[in-house]
């Protein structure tokens, strides 16, 4: 019984402490600008944009999985390591994925091509 009630509270602290629900009036502040991006964690399988190295092949990262987010045609992937620009629209506000690129093996010194992410992301914004 007590390492059951043990882990129900450790349950409820993580989505206590995950979800910022600690206190205050119960309403979030809203960010209405037009680039907002979608609330979506690293792992949210349930998002649209969630994506995997078994969803999209070649996979060009070195985690493996996240979600892709677009506003504006700026298509972001997000892990728990950050937020990173894809496309050259994106970058304007985040940085670019170079520390979890992968590098192409048929091609030393270079990475694997963004463009199936990419355009999977940007189907996100229809």
């Amino acid at each position: 019984m007590r390492i059951r009630v043990t882990a129900v509270a450790a349950a409820v602290f993580g989505c206590l402490a995950l979800t910022g629900c600690t206190g205050g009036t119960g309403t979030a502040d809203r960010n209405t600008t037009e680039n907002a991006e979608p609330a979506t964690t690293q792992g949210d399988r349930d998002s649209a944009g969630y994506v995997t190295e078994r969803t999209i092949t070649p996979w060009p990262f070195t985690v493996a999985s996240g979600n892709l987010a677009c506003a504006g045609e700026a298509v972001t992937f997000i892990t728990a390591e950050g937020t990173y620009g894809l496309n050259s629209r994106a970058r304007q506000k985040h940085p670019g994925p170079d520390p979890i690129w992968a590098g192409d093996p048929n091609n030393p010194g270079k990475n694997i091509s963004l463009d199936a992410v990419i355009s999977r992301g940007l189907e996100l914004c229809k």
